[in-house]
């Protein structure tokens, strides 16, 4: 599908003029330092791909409305409900216009340039008496769902018919799904008891620059799941030869491997001149906060969106499958909009994806392909361990679905509970909206069939260093120490790699697979 006027709308929200009127809409149009509302719409027009044939290229409110009705393509505000990305013109002191986000229920949402000196969104009642009517563009390809509007000609509740039809068939699947039978482990321990020689080279590049740092003792590169940039941390002695900046590129190899890449964002420096440096992989620019808005997109296809918008490098992102019909995450960190499509993925499709930085590319896997049979850990490879059985995070036994039904003015609440865990554990209540009332018992069942599970994790020190081992590995784990009894292959949650004394080990946090205490 082609880009959206209103996505591409959406990613210049908070953009600033530089004062008098002067922004890069205005240097686009040839025309820096005049009134920028139209330029804005007809700029946002060009960088969805539409065609000045649609959309009119021009900085004159007047001009673009009466392109509109030369067309027949103009209507006043009391003859018609708005769509997603038709233009509203208004008439105030001055003209003005924008775009149309959406109309839920009697009020207008807008994405406007030039508003308080900048892009904003705007709501007005349908009946403001400021709005004079609507330019309707024929576009070819606009994503016609349009985030919480209602129209006169019931198009939105077929979608949402259309899209409810679809993840119910997906909801099916789920509560139909059987518990995957226990795997054959085929760790290689031969190759698990090599000890790694850990020769670690560092390679800072500072504009032009490049040179290989020599770094003490206790170099770590941690690496987590969910949420968290891969951390590098190293120090060294300080030396004016090597004048390493915040920004600067670090490159890490290990026994000859490519092993980390990211940038310098802190260093410390203490009496002895010794220097603390810290460097992060390209997830830490995913702390940014956006509103991240799209339709009919898998995951995969979120996680391009954004890294195109934030300039990062991208390698290989598996193909996620399931298709969201529609979300808007709202001033939110790109992690958590990134981690809520991978979440509902993993409803739908009964699938674990792990986003991470492979040496200067974003790479999205299925945990299910990221075994590391090389990896054995048992009671004798690691030196200590201690396991963790928790329900304060992601459990729940209650799911309370509701619903905005808009003919009784009330919400239509589906809950589905597991009494005897609310006995056992207490209340914990996992609530969301939807947006089609046919969702409410099949994706309540099957919420509580994922999150009404105890977590448990196992933490275990000083394992032998393995450069496949990453967050999201799948490694094999046999332990029968005490209570504990464990052999599957067990998910990698957090990951720290510690190059110190001459040795390489990792301290590992994994969770999941089959096992008691």
């Amino acid at each position: 599908m082609a880009k959206d006027i209103i996505d591409v709308a959406a990613g210049e929200l908070g953009y600033r003029e530089e004062g008098g009127n002067r922004t890069k809409y205005g240097a686009w149009m040839g025309m820096n330092g005049a009134p920028w509302c139209h330029m804005f719409v007809s700029w946002c027009a060009d960088q969805a791909g539409v065609s000045a044939s649609v959309v009119p290229k021009t900085a004159s409110t007047s001009a673009g409305m009466s392109w509109f009705k030369s067309k027949g393509l103009f209507k006043y505000k009391d003859k018609y409900t708005p769509d997603r990305g038709d233009i509203v013109y208004f008439k105030t002191n001055r003209s003005h216009v924008g775009l149309v986000e959406y109309v839920s229920g009697n009020t207008l949402h807008t994405i406007e340039g030039n508003s308080s000196d900048q892009v904003k969104r705007r709501t007005y009642p349908l009946s403001e008496p400021t709005i004079t009517g609507y330019g309707v563009p024929k576009y070819k390809n606009l994503n016609t769902e349009k985030s919480g509007s209602t129209e006169s000609n019931g198009s939105k509740d077929k979608q949402k018919k259309r899209n409810a039809k679809e993840e119910l068939s997906y909801l099916k699947k789920v509560l139909d799904r059987k518990q995957p039978k226990d795997e054959t482990i085929r760790a290689i321990a031969w190759e698990t008891g090599k000890i790694p020689d850990g020769a670690v080279e560092v390679l800072v590049k500072n504009g032009e620059n490049q040179f290989f740092v020599p770094v003490e003792d206790g170099m770590k590169v941690v690496m987590e799941r969910r949420g968290v940039p891969g951390t590098l941390t190293f120090t060294a002695r300080y030396d004016k030869k090597f004048k390493i900046k915040e920004g600067n590129s670090v490159r890490v190899s290990v026994d000859g491997t490519k092993f980390f890449y990211g940038f310098i964002f802190k260093h410390k420096m203490s009496k002895d001149g010794m220097v603390d440096y810290t460097a992060y992989d390209q997830l830490r620019y995913l702390k940014n906060k956006d509103n991240v808005i799209y339709v009919k997109k898998r995951a995969d296809q979120v996680i391009r969106q954004i890294a195109k918008k934030f300039k990062l490098d991208v390698g290989t992102l598996a193909n996620t499958g399931y298709v969201i019909p529609k979300r808007v995450d709202d001033n939110t960190t790109l992690f958590d909009a990134i981690q809520n499509a991978l979440d509902i993925t993993t409803v739908m499709k009964g699938k674990v994806y792990v986003l991470y930085d492979q040496v200067g590319k974003l790479t999205l896997s299925d945990v299910s392909k990221m075994k590391v049979n090389t990896c054995l850990v048992d009671e004798e490879t690691g030196r200590d361990f201690t396991y963790e059985v928790s329900i304060d995070s992601a459990t729940y036994n209650q799911v309370k679905l509701m619903y905005e039904n808009k003919k009784t003015g009330k919400y239509d609440v589906y809950i589905t509970k597991n009494s005897k865990k609310i006995n056992q554990w207490g209340l914990l209540q996992y609530t969301e909206k939807i947006d089609h009332p046919d969702l409410g018992k099949a994706k309540s069942k099957a919420l509580l069939k994922l999150y009404s599970q105890v977590q448990k994790t196992l933490s275990i020190t000083g394992v032998i260093g393995n450069k496949k081992v990453r967050a999201g590995s799948l490694i094999p784990v046999f332990f029968k120490v005490h209570e504990l009894k464990i052999a599957n292959y067990m998910l990698v949650e957090k990951v720290t790699h510690t190059f110190k004394n001459g040795e390489w080990t990792m301290d590992l946090i994994v969770s999941g697979g089959d096992f008691s205490g």
